[in-house]
């Protein structure tokens, strides 16, 4: 948690220009190989972590095996109008919400016509839900017991390196901010693509997940 809290205390006293900077030398130095590697399919799979897609680009910050290493605040290395699909899971809540918007814009910049966006992300109104309610117990499958109401809230806003939580309502928003024209509500592993069935890896707790049409 300290590394985490130092880091922003840096990002915030460090000018743009040499974030930039380092961002560029640190894309340059790290991730050479892995540009070639994002054109060997036309499914992206951002913010991957663990869930290792078979059939699918799996992308993350750092690199394990069947994962192509890329920082996502940088240009994707894709050619635009090349990509079918692109699904992330518990991904955008981790930035903050000016970078979400940066990468949405990527998103679509590289979908093809009529691509899609699958995104699930936790939902900012099933956790108020759950405070009013005062129930505790919804994620303890997951090895989350808060102890309190007011510690639950708090936790899902700020532990995990989460930066923005949405609603249904902002993320919509953000989404056709971004260009995309149609964002539809979907259930946990459906949808009416073959392609974009089955591929939420976590247990469903309310998460938003929408499918967003270039």
């Amino acid at each position: 948690m300290w590394k985490r809290k130092l880091r922003r205390l840096l990002i915030a006293v460090t000018p743009p220009i040499v974030l930039s900077l380092v961002r560029r030398l640190r894309s340059v130095t790290l991730y050479p190989a892995s540009k070639v590697r994002w054109n060997t399919c036309a499914q992206l799979h951002l913010g991957c972590g663990s869930n290792i897609l078979e059939g699918w680009i799996n992308i993350d910050l750092n690199g394990r095996p069947g994962v192509v290493p890329w920082d996502l605040s940088h240009r994707f290395p894709v050619k635009s109008d090349t990509i079918s699909y692109i699904f992330s899971e518990h991904f955008i809540e981790h930035v903050s919400l000016i970078q979400a918007k940066s990468i949405l814009r990527e998103c679509h910049r590289v979908l093809r016509s009529e691509g899609i966006l699958r995104i699930s992300t936790p939902d900012l109104r099933m956790l108020i839900d759950e405070y009013l309610a005062g129930r505790l117990c919804e994620w303890t499958d997951v090895g989350w017991i808060p102890s309190t109401p007011c510690q639950m809230m708090n936790d899902g806003m700020r532990l995990w390196g989460h930066e923005f939580i949405y609603d249904a309502e902002e993320l919509t928003r953000v989404l056709e901010e971004a260009a995309f024209r149609k964002v539809t509500r979907v259930a946990w592993r459906e949808s009416a693509h073959q392609n974009l069935t089955g591929l939420e890896g976590r247990p469903f707790h309310g998460e938003i997940i929408v499918e967003a049409v270039k």
